[in-house]
């Protein structure tokens, strides 16, 4: 359960100028934490900020932490460069098991729920990532590790944005339903909340926790089509053999073309995905509620 009255410690944070990095720190800092964080010189975000406290350096290095840290928050992750996910994804995160090691500090660690069953460079990069984490658990190590599904909020890069892709052509009208697939995502405040609520539990270390919020494609499209200005024209379904074939033909013509695929296999499994990942764990072992329905965090996004 959640400690009464944390006394407020100094906190670290590496991966603290990406999308999820950001706004744990901000939020820590709204707790009235004393933040350091960890970035490379030429970043200029947080540079004006007086609350916080910038250490340069790179997640490989080795970092000599200040006096009285009691939290590493492990954020920082490679999510498309290919080339980089075994230097930052794997061995950085060994570097900051070691760092935990030697001051005695918690670690949270960010993970991903494609750990559970990994089926690209990413997701085996987080895997290896996490078993290093574990390992760390077994000699000692303090350390509480999160999988969020797919984030999803406000001021994400566009860039390889599913989320916004599929509420972008759910809007035009381009969007098909396939099947009874199901969506795992999560709110970003969600993900920072439970971050900070593991940091300040006092359960055993050693354990790792899902967060998800999911919500069926079809009810997805349903929510965002209702959302002003009002969207009347209905969404066809298309049988998954259909989709299969558009998908094999789209994958040889984009490949020739060049262009952007519309309709990846690696989308279509998505969208056709039925497992949902249950957050019911943390919610039992930490009482953790969500703030918000995810039917209202969507609307939040969408309106304008």
């Amino acid at each position: 359960m959640p400690i009464d009255n944390p006394i407020k410690k100094k906190k670290i944070v590496t991966g603290a100028t990406g999308y999820v990095g950001q706004h744990l720190v901000n939020s820590l800092i709204e707790k009235g934490h004393q933040v350091y964080v960890l970035k490379r010189k030429e970043s200029p975000i947080f540079s004006n900020n007086k609350n916080i406290n910038i250490i340069i350096g790179d997640i490989t290095d080795p970092i000599n932490l200040p006096p009285d840290i009691d939290t590493i928050y492990h954020c920082a992750g490679v999510i498309w460069e290919t080339e980089q996910m075994e230097k930052v994804n794997v061995l950085g995160t060994k570097n900051i098991v070691e760092i935990a090691l030697r001051n005695n500090c918690q670690l949270i660690h960010l993970s991903s729920a494609g750990v559970i069953n990994p089926h690209n460079a990413y997701e085996w990069s987080k895997y290896r990532g996490e078993k290093i984490v574990l390992d760390g658990i077994k000699i000692g190590l303090k350390a509480h590790i999160l999988r969020p599904t797919t984030i999803f909020g406000p001021g994400k890069s566009r860039e390889g944005n599913s989320f916004l892709e599929l509420i972008k052509s759910v809007r035009s009208g381009s969007y098909k339903n396939i099947g009874q697939g199901i969506y795992n995502i999560v709110y970003i405040d969600e993900v920072v909340k439970a971050m900070i609520e593991l940091s300040e539990t006092n359960i055993p270390y050693g354990d790792a926790y899902l967060i998800n919020n999911p919500i069926a494609f079809k009810d997805l499209d349903s929510l965002v089509k209702n959302i002003p200005p009002v969207i009347a024209q209905k969404t066809r379904a298309i049988p998954y053999p259909v989709a299969w074939f558009a998908a094999m033909i789209l994958t040889l013509i984009c490949f020739i073309t060049r262009r952007k695929n519309p309709l990846t296999f690696s989308r279509l499994k998505a969208l056709t995905n039925t497992t949902a990942y249950s957050q019911n764990k943390i919610m039992e072992v930490i009482h953790f509620k969500n703030t918000l329905p995810i039917e209202e965090y969507i609307k939040k996004v969408c309106l304008p």
